[in-house]
């Protein structure tokens, strides 16, 4: 049994930011969180938007992050810089040379965080990111858990749905049938789960602001209420049943 614990959309900001709701505070109380379970996650993937607005926020991201109680894994989002986002983190994953994808062996699985910026901020995957996909699937001696910071698939939310994926159908070919177990993401600042390309997937919380649920197409909804992050427990193949990602969600108490 291994623990893979999952924050997404942290939003830092090095002024502070919303007075009404401080990232940090929601950040120190996953970590008191995470520190304190009876079963200690091997390591934590934040899966994008670690900053809101610009590189200068990246200098208060690393003071905070540094306090995680296991090894963190940093994935850019699309709030996020590239080139200071991979200044920042060069020592926290082994990025690859042309995006910020990476790939790390956790317990009996391998995660693959496929980097999902693409120019103009436009959430999707590239014929380059898609090559570097095969390639890690072809060489994985183990079941993939696969990490995004957009989903890759349609949320029921218009609001985020308009925005689309680019190579959505090609991601999803390359996901059908291959060694990918499981995929999450983050982006859409609510918990979400739904089938896509054959596996299960799932969207974290924030730890940032939420999003309420709209179905009439509002643009932006914010949601007071506790922010949270996901918890997997990643399971190897068993004689009954393949390999398996049971997820919690975690909701916290930031009062």
């Amino acid at each position: 049994m291994t623990l893979l614990a999952q924050l997404s959309d942290l939003h830092l900001r090095a002024d502070g930011g919303d007075p009404c709701h401080d990232p940090a505070r929601a950040l120190h109380a996953a970590f008191e969180v995470i520190a304190g379970l009876d079963l200690r996650p091997e390591a934590i993937l934040m899966s994008g938007d670690v900053i809101d607005r610009s590189a200068p926020d990246y200098s208060r991201a690393l003071a905070l992050l540094r306090a995680a109680p296991v090894a963190l894994w940093p994935m850019p989002g699309n709030h996020d810089r590239p080139e200071a986002f991979r200044a920042a983190f060069a020592d926290w994953a082994p990025f690859a040379v042309d995006h910020l994808s990476f790939t790390q062996r956790i317990g009996p699985m391998r995660l693959v965080a496929l980097d999902s910026n693409l120019a103009g901020g436009k959430g999707g995957v590239d014929p380059l990111r898609l090559d570097w996909l095969a390639r890690v699937l072809a060489e994985s001696d183990a079941p993939v858990l696969l990490a995004l910071h957009h989903p890759p698939f349609a949320t029921g939310l218009p609001h985020l749905d308009r925005q689309g994926f680019a190579g959505a159908e090609d991601l999803a070919r390359l996901v059908a049938g291959s060694a990918i177990c499981r995929v999450i993401a983050g982006h859409a600042h609510r918990g979400i789960r739904r089938s896509w390309a054959g596996v299960e997937a799932s969207v974290a919380p924030a730890l940032g602001h939420g999003l309420g649920l709209s179905f009439a197409g509002a643009k932006h909804l914010p949601a007071p209420g506790a922010p949270g992050f996901e918890l997997h427990d990643l399971r190897g193949a068993t004689e009954r049943e393949g390999p398996l990602v049971i997820s919690h969600q975690i909701t916290l108490a930031t009062d």
